[in-house]
């Protein structure tokens, strides 16, 4: 048992002390207001968490509208820039083939060509 991170012996001795302190003429009277204040933070705490629960429900409400504002948003975004986004896919693609017929090219001019001969003496 744990009561407000106190374990029953500590209870116990919580109790004993009580007991010797205020004595059993007075301990039944402070057991009842005790009682008493716990029953007033129990109401209390429920009053407060049924209050909080109303302002949240309502913030809640405003969360779940502009989500789906914002989910609408994205939406009619998505559908007004996909033929851009398919242009510049398709302009992307030729520029790489683009690139690659450039380095074949170019890769085909390196290729070590044989030396030319020296003219002959005998040529001119």
């Amino acid at each position: 048992m744990n009561f407000f991170g106190i374990g029953a012996p500590e209870i116990i001795l919580i109790m004993v002390l009580a007991l010797i302190v205020f004595g059993p003429q007075r301990l039944p009277e402070l057991a009842a207001q005790l009682g008493r204040l716990v029953r007033q933070t129990r109401r209390y705490a429920g009053q407060v968490t049924s209050q909080l629960k109303y302002e949240l429900g309502d913030l809640t409400e405003e969360y779940e509208s502009l989500r789906q504002e914002v989910k609408q948003l994205r939406r009619e975004l998505n559908q007004q820039t996909k033929p851009f986004r398919d242009e510049l896919d398709a302009t992307k693609a030729d520029l790489k083939a683009t690139k690659e017929s450039v380095e074949k090219a170019v890769a085909k001019d390196e290729q070590p060509q044989q030396p030319a001969k020296p003219p002959s003496e005998g040529e001119s």
